[in-house]
């Protein structure tokens, strides 16, 4: 004897592991839908540049710079006798 499938009997046991299967798929793919293209080896690169930590784009006013260490109008040379106890590979110049 043949059995006729009702409509409550096709939507238990297809419809809900669709909407299941459905739910589920929508989350593992949701984040990358929602950021966009990724950048893929070989392509041109589109986004425009960053530049993390860099300079201000304002220039500071002359008259509020730090004054550099030494005598004014006298040029530090290698051969002028000043102490040096920072700087280098070693450290010492």
């Amino acid at each position: 004897m043949i059995t006729l499938l009702s409509g409550h009997t096709v939507l238990v046991f297809v419809g809900i592991p669709v909407l299941v299967i459905a739910v589920v798929a929508l989350l593992v793919f949701a984040p990358s839908i929602a950021k966009g293209p990724r950048y893929r080896p070989g392509l041109s690169w589109w986004a425009p540049p960053v530049w993390i930590n860099g300079p201000v784009p304002t220039k500071p006013d002359p008259a509020h710079l730090p004054e550099l260490p030494g005598a004014p109008g006298t040029p530090a040379t290698a051969g002028s006798g000043v102490a040096r106890t920072t700087g280098g590979a070693s450290a010492s110049w």
